[in-house]
């Protein structure tokens, strides 16, 4: 028996549609596209450059010194730790681990931060460089 009356074998009826998208369809999701991405920029570079931070430099997990990056002259100095050392350079309101006695030079490797929250590490010698901000009373997150 033939299926010439009964129509094609697994032929499946679906409703004629459109364009999926519409030119409004692309706009909207532009416009998200556009503002997330406005919304990334913001956070992470007019958020973070004050220009009011400076670095706290910690050795095995207690507070070795601060340092103000804004306006600061170049300079140069040494951490010393029972575990090694590094040297230290702050310039052009920026930091960076500029020598290290431990064996892979990552920390040196890493160059220079400059903005609020990055950091650099020397496990070896239980060294880190962190970038604070100016810190205010009331919360930026806080509702």
């Amino acid at each position: 028996m033939r299926n010439d009356k009964l129509g094609k074998v697994g032929e499946i009826l679906q409703p004629e549609r459109e364009d999926a998208m519409t030119r409004y369809d692309k706009a909207l999701i532009l416009m998200l596209v556009a503002t997330a991405f406005f919304g990334l920029y913001y956070t992470t570079i007019v958020m973070t450059s004050d220009g009011s931070n400076y670095a706290v430099i910690m050795v095995n997990g207690e507070e070795h010194s601060r340092v103000e990056l804004k306006g600061a002259e170049p300079s140069e100095f040494t951490v010393t730790t029972p575990w090694g050392y590094n040297t230290v350079e702050v310039g052009n309101n920026r930091i960076r681990i500029k020598a290290a006695s431990c064996p892979d030079q990552v920390c040196v490797k890493e160059g220079w931060i400059e903005r609020v929250n990055e950091m650099t590490v020397c496990m070896p010698n239980r060294v880190y460089i962190k970038i604070v901000g100016q810190e205010t009373e009331i919360d930026d997150i806080a509702y």
